[in-house]
């Protein structure tokens, strides 16, 4: 077989079985039945059928052939290699085109089961098609670290949930669990939603002077820029785990103001003395307190990912009359990412040098920020009604945000009990650290 428009050969004219022993000495054998052996190039399969012949126990293979055009003829020949073969316990998948393979995650394409990936380059592929096996190994190495990533997050969120947990306890500050609302207690209010983008320097002026006329709830990032003008939020959200969000804070916000979090939210947060209003996520231990101990707490669903995917959720589940963001259109001014006074000029003092300037740290290139604007986009399909158009604001009465809410004591929550379930229900046994697991009881049977 062979590349028409160049005549390239896929495979040896003269002796195709030979090379695919060759090329399936290559091949890795796996070293448990949990991996998988993801190979880039199919051809006509000489390889495959070689190194199958070989191995002397079931293995699980993933084929990438990333040349759609070559479906027609390749199937036949993956169609007749797996039927001899996967009545041996073999288990064997083609993915025929490089687009269809990079239009999933990588999780999608094998089992559940496997906790390992062997990837093998078909030598012709990787000699004729340098472009398309340089996607194929950008694609690997993104699914790398992602994978590197939420285990690291796991590890943070489960160590901030159970601080901040223990934590609440021992605090005289207020920390209080979000139930709900009172009935049509938000109909006919508006809330104000103001992200970090640089636009919110142009928005100021409105919120300034509309402010009586809706809830404002400010992202942690917003706020150095709104209360610069003397503007005083209802509420601040923050959600971000790490210790980077004291610098948003930076010790400037009133005592008085609540602050909208979760318990796997920065540890930070749980030592100010502002009331917290905790809210439940999706995570799998946000999931259990909510179903032991506050079983009619709405969920905040987190639709684009990012702060403003809470607020949707937040005004959603209060039944509010109307959402209105400021400061989140994702539009740059000067490649700047987000508003003066965010926090993040001290924090990028840290890391600035000969070469690296403070206005480098905050700049994006065009290509990668215009993605982010199927955000709004998501956003608005999933709540329309909440994005309704009126030219002018908005409620001609506004009550306080803090007495339409149902607020519970989190003192309801049986510390044991919890662990105890996450550790025979969750695979999270290696993210509980022995020092975890001996923390003494907080909670009052």
């Amino acid at each position: 077989m062979k590349e028409t428009q160049s005549g390239f050969l896929f495979h040896s004219r003269f002796n195709p079985i030979g090379e695919g022993e060759r090329i399936a000495e290559q091949i890795p054998i796996p070293l448990s039945d949990k991996e998988t052996i993801l190979i880039f190039g199919f051809g006509l399969g000489y390889h495959l059928e070689s190194y199958l012949q070989k191995t002397n126990q079931p293995v699980n293979i993933l084929i990438l052939e990333p040349i759609e055009g070559l479906k027609s003829i390749a199937k036949k020949f993956f169609d007749r290699i797996s039927k001899s073969y996967e009545s041996k316990g073999h288990r064997i998948q083609i993915v025929f085109g490089l687009d269809e393979f990079l239009s999933h995650p990588l999780s999608f394409w094998i089992s559940e089961k496997t906790n390992q990936v062997s990837p093998f380059l078909h030598p012709v592929y990787s000699r004729k098609f340098s472009d398309l096996t340089l996607s194929f190994l950008d694609s690997l190495k993104q699914n790398s670290q992602n994978k590197i990533a939420k285990e690291y997050f796991q590890k943070i969120w489960i160590r901030n949930c159970v601080r901040n947990l223990t934590s609440s306890f021992q605090n005289s500050n207020t920390s209080l669990i979000l139930s709900g609302a009172k009935n049509n207690f938000f109909q006919n209010q508006t809330l104000v939603f103001t992200g970090a983008s640089p636009s919110l320097e142009k928005e100021t002026d409105w919120i300034s002077k509309n402010r009586n006329q809706f809830h404002l709830l400010v992202s942690d990032t917003s706020l150095g820029w709104i209360l610069n003008f003397g503007i005083i939020p209802d509420a601040v959200l923050s959600l971000d785990s790490s210790r980077g969000t004291l610098f948003h804070f930076r010790n400037i916000l009133p005592k008085e103001i609540p602050i909208l979090t979760w318990f796997g939210g920065c540890t930070y947060l749980f030592d100010l003395p502002n009331p917290k209003w905790i809210y439940f996520s999706t995570h799998p231990l946000d999931q259990i307190l909510r179903s032991l101990f506050f079983p009619n707490a709405p969920i905040l669903e987190n639709p684009s990912l990012n702060m403003t995917g809470i607020a949707m959720s937040f005004a959603k589940h209060l039944k509010y009359d109307r959402l209105v963001l400021k400061g989140v259109d994702f539009h740059r001014n000067g490649g700047k990412t987000h508003c003066r006074s965010s926090g993040y000029e001290a924090y990028d003092r840290f890391f600035l040098s000969r070469k690296v300037s403070l206005s480098k740290t905050r700049f994006q290139k065009s290509k990668s920020w215009d993605k982010r604007f199927s955000i709004l986009e998501i956003l608005k399909e999933e709540s329309p009604e909440l994005f309704h158009f009126q030219p002018d604001p908005i409620s001609k009465t506004v009550k306080k945000l803090g007495e339409g809410l149902i607020l519970e004591d989190l003192k309801k929550i049986q510390f044991e009990k919890w662990i105890q379930f996450c550790i025979a229900h969750l695979d999270l046994k290696n993210y509980f650290s022995s020092r975890i697991l001996n923390i003494p009881s907080v909670i009052k049977p």
